[in-house]
């Protein structure tokens, strides 16, 4: 297998192999940094989506009292903007290097703070995928709990309803995505407290396990003593908890990391 020229140590990368290498299972925790080679911007890096929109656009009371905003957001999943539910973005290197470690039997699951499907699209099955800040796929009812397949929603905003309501109660509609101030959603939460449980190690990608309550989650398993491997672009705020920390993409480093895992 080849690989292309690094900018990450070779050593970094020997001592996350040795750091793995006696877990029979490996909890995986993704954040925004893993799709930004799909295509997706991350939220708090330099070209970040903080630095384009209003982040208090991503809370759920302007979403509930403004409509504009609702407006805009279901135009942005319509034409396939972003990880809006119509994107076309492919799952990278990165994906596909997890993939190879679930078909080696190495992943107790795969924990992601990310709402774009690129592991289920990767071919990972949905029993191997926690995502705790829900998903683009769905779309939920405010009022009345009443859910939908969000290209159902998308094909009256094709017919010109800009803002559509619920046709049961008349509520607001969002997809099941987490906005700020909701509660993650609790099933995906305890998939991934599950998936901490069975892992005897876990591998942080492309997060600043900055986010909580979701970033409790890695941070207990270091808690706990079990080995903790980040591949990040910058640092992070577990960084002192870390076994091993490799400053790099993750479609650059994950799949020498998982082949020389799986090799040894």
């Amino acid at each position: 297998m080849e690989f292309s020229h690094t900018l990450w140590a070779m050593e970094e990368l020997e001592k996350a192999v040795e750091a793995l290498r006696g877990a029979d299972r490996i909890t995986v925790y993704t954040g925004a940094g893993i799709s930004t080679e799909s295509g997706i911007p991350d939220f708090r890096g330099p070209n970040g989506l903080w630095t384009k929109v209003d982040p208090d656009d991503f809370t759920i009371e302007r979403y509930v009292r403004n409509r504009e905003v609702r407006v805009r957001k279901w135009r942005m999943h319509a034409n396939g903007e972003l990880w809006g539910a119509r994107s076309s973005v492919k799952p990278n290197r990165g994906h596909m290097a997890i993939v190879d470690l679930y078909r080696a039997g190495r992943l107790a699951g795969c924990v992601t703070q990310n709402i774009d499907g690129l592991h289920l699209v990767s071919g990972l099955p949905e029993s191997m995928v926690a995502e705790v800040h829900g998903n683009v796929r769905r779309v939920v009812c405010l009022g009345c709990e009443a859910t939908w397949p969000t290209e159902e929603v998308l094909k009256r905003v094709d017919a010109g309803e800009e803002d559509p309501a619920c046709p049961h109660c008349g509520g607001i509609l969002k997809t099941s995505t987490v906005m700020f101030g909701e509660v993650l959603p609790a099933e995906e939460m305890a998939k991934a407290w599950e998936f901490a449980k069975n892992g005897d190690a876990v591998l942080v990608v492309g997060s600043t396990v900055g986010v909580w309550p979701a970033a409790e989650i890695p941070m207990t398993m270091a808690r706990e003593g079990k080995p903790m491997v980040i591949v990040n672009q910058g640092p992070t705020e577990a960084d002192l908890f870390a076994t091993v920390r490799i400053d790099g993409s993750a479609g650059e480093v994950l799949p020498r990391l998982v082949h020389d895992l799986l090799a040894g």
